[in-house]
């Protein structure tokens, strides 16, 4: 028995003894409908185990973020290609939005940094390896919005359902701001860092930036209610740093970088500015 990982986006799927068929990934259902709602349609080309991962040549880079905050991704990339975040806490580590895969160096790698406690993604495309990575360290649980449940494509006790709010370790919060996907979610240390994963999007040409996307292939952008939204619940909690899972971050000030994103955005969206175009 093999558990498959779609080649497309990094999901682990049921072990079987075969591998699904090649539109069988939980993201693929077809045609994407209008509404966007986070099927990728047709997107991978063929089904992997770890063992195939671990056999290709890569490695793993680390980067330190300051503040108990690590960064880890796999190159050549596979997949979608994120990053991974693991937040250290005097009360375990989280590890978020997870890699799609496992061998000896990522394993060493988040082993010296402490393991992990508890793990959590920001939104579905980003759940990955999780139930491989839980039971590497002890069937430690796994966090998935309520609200995305539908699109979990390897079941197993170690996952648990939240909604809105949760506190998976003392002082680390999940808040729930939907928008990509209805469940999408962001993390909050207690010293203030977000992890946002695709909730806010980084600009890598404009570093004191951020954006607000509903469908990054076709660059569909948010609505300026829902960019309002997302902005007026993260208000009830302070932060000055901010990182996506595309490796952006904005170091300083991210609070009122939010902002005046936000700010922008709306307005434009809401046709403000349209006598300029």
């Amino acid at each position: 028995m093999s558990t498959w990982i779609c080649d497309g986006c990094g999901l682990e799927h049921p072990e079987s003894p075969e591998p699904p068929p090649r539109d069988g990934c939980v993201f693929d259902r077809g045609e994407v409908t209008i509404e966007e709602r986070g099927d990728l349609g047709p997107h991978g080309q063929h089904w992997v185990t770890h063992e195939e991962l671990s056999a290709q040549p890569h490695e793993t880079v680390r980067r330190s973020h300051g503040r108990g905050l690590h960064s880890l991704r796999r190159e050549p990339r596979f997949a979608i290609g994120h990053w991974s975040f693991l937040v250290q806490t005097p009360h375990g580590n989280l590890l978020w939005d997870p890699p799609a895969y496992l061998d000896e160096q990522v394993l060493g790698l988040v082993r010296e940094l402490g393991g992990v406690s508890v793990i959590a993604t920001s939104h579905p495309h980003m759940f990955a390896a999780q139930v491989a990575w839980s039971h590497e360290f002890g069937r430690v649980p796994v966090l998935v919005n309520a609200d995305d449940e539908e699109w979990v494509p390897r079941h197993d006790p170690v996952i648990e359902y939240w909604k809105e709010h949760a506190e998976p370790l003392p002082g680390l919060e999940l808040i729930q701001v939907g928008g990509h996907m209805r469940g999408s979610s962001i993390a909050r240390t207690s010293d203030g860092t977000l992890l946002v994963g695709d909730s806010i999007s980084g600009v890598p040409k404009h570093p004191a930036w951020v954006s607000f996307t509903r469908n990054f292939p076709k660059l569909v952008p948010l609505s300026p209610a829902v960019v309002r939204r997302i902005v007026d619940r993260l208000d009830a909690w302070e932060y000055d740093r901010l990182y996506t899972l595309g490796g952006d971050g904005i170091d300083r000030d991210a609070k009122q970088v939010v902002h005046r994103a936000a700010e922008s955005h709306i307005r434009w969206a809401s046709g403000e500015f349209d006598h300029l175009t």
